[in-house]
């Protein structure tokens, strides 16, 4: 009986000995993972982030392609729509515009996702995420109306776009990784990105390349 009991409780130390590496183990990767993406996270909004209110005019109507001069020539046509009236009142006003937004101090701010997905989901810490642009704070989504009454309700402060991402995927040593990531303005008016991740030879981990995977 004696010797069945220590069995036991050797089985039980055991378990518990491995139970516990395993959950270092776990934990130990999700936040290596959490440590990359709050690294790089300044420089993928750098690369993603858009303001849409310092949008330049638009393009000419379709309808002023028509003009059986243009119709072979749209070059031609972009060239000589630019020095109508209309085109270099627009810009004046887009240039005015700009300048104001420039200097202006009021924050912008990004709604993101409240987690992020993979192999361990975890909640972001939004005083972990960092931007080279001082004026750009974040919110979380859950804060928000869902669907479309996010973009159709009206704020007391700018939202310049809803933000997600998925969780990083490494390579075995972990010296490269990629993830997904989408950036919505507007109902029917974002993007979405896959971002490719490396460490360089200093240790830092950097963006090697950005690739569209969507757009609306």
């Amino acid at each position: 009986m004696k010797k069945t009991l220590k069995s036991i409780f050797v089985f039980s130390i055991l378990t518990l000995f491995f139970w516990n590496c395993k959950e270092e183990k776990v934990i130990s990767e999700t936040e290596f993972e959490q440590n990359v993406f709050y690294e790089v996270f300044p420089a993928i909004l750098d690369s993603i982030y858009y303001e849409k209110r310092l949008a330049p005019p638009p393009p000419p109507p379709p309808e002023f392609f028509q003009k059986e001069e243009y119709k072979n020539d749209i070059d031609k046509g972009i060239q000589d729509y630019k020095q109508t009236d209309k085109y270099k009142n627009d810009i004046k006003k887009w240039e005015r515009k700009k300048d104001f937004l420039e200097r202006d101090n009021a924050l912008i701010y990004l709604v993101i996702s409240d987690s992020i997905g993979g192999f361990e989901k975890y909640k972001i810490d939004l005083n972990r995420l960092k931007s080279n642009n001082e004026k750009i704070k974040f919110k979380y989504r859950s804060e928000f109306p869902n669907g479309r009454e996010f973009w159709r309700t009206e704020y007391d402060f700018f939202i310049a776009a809803s933000i997600h991402f998925g969780g990083i995927i490494f390579d075995k040593t972990k010296n490269t990784g990629v993830l997904n990531g989408g950036y919505t303005m507007g109902i029917l008016n974002g993007s979405g990105f896959r971002i490719f991740i490396k460490k360089n030879d200093s240790g830092k981990w950097i963006i090697d390349k950005i690739e569209g995977t969507w757009i609306s």
